[in-house]
C-alpha cells in the first residue's frame, strides 16, 4: 500500500511540479520561450497572454489546483519522436541573449565619442 503524504506540504514543496518546472528560473526560461517559439495566430478568437501571466496561471493557478485534487503533469512514458524541451528552451535563450547583445553593441556604436 503507498505511503500517504500531507498534502499541503507536499505543494508546499513543489513536487507536483514536473522536474524541469520546479525551480523558478528554470520556470521563467521555459515560458520564454514558449512565448518565442510558438507563435500567436491572429484569427484565434482571444489574445494569448504574455509569458509572465501565463507562467503565474499555469504555475501557481491551474497546475496548483490540479495537483491538490491528485491530478500532477508528467512526460509521456509513450515513443515519439518528441521534441527535446531543455534543448529549445537552450535554443531560445541564446537566441534571445545574442539579440540582445546585438541590441548593446549597436547602442554602443551609435554614441558620439567625446574629442580626446
Amino acid at each position: 500500500m503507498a505511503r500517504r503524504i500531507n498534502v499541503d506540504q507536499w505543494l508546499k514543496s513543489g513536487e507536483y511540479l514536473p522536474e524541469p518546472l520546479r525551480d523558478f528560473h528554470d520556470q521563467k526560461e521555459v515560458f520564454k520561450a514558449m512565448h518565442d517559439i510558438v507563435r500567436e495566430d491572429p484569427m484565434a478568437p482571444v489574445r494569448r497572454p504574455d509569458w509572465i501571466t501565463g507562467q503565474c496561471y499555469v504555475i501557481d493557478v491551474f497546475l496548483w489546483f490540479m495537483a491538490r485534487r491528485g491530478w500532477t503533469l508528467q512526460r509521456t512514458r509513450r515513443q515519439g519522436n518528441f521534441r527535446n524541451l531543455a534543448t529549445d528552451v537552450q535554443a531560445a535563450t541564446e537566441k534571445r541573449d545574442e539579440a540582445f547583445s546585438d541590441l548593446l553593441l549597436s547602442r554602443s556604436q551609435s554614441v558620439p565619442q567625446e574629442p580626446a
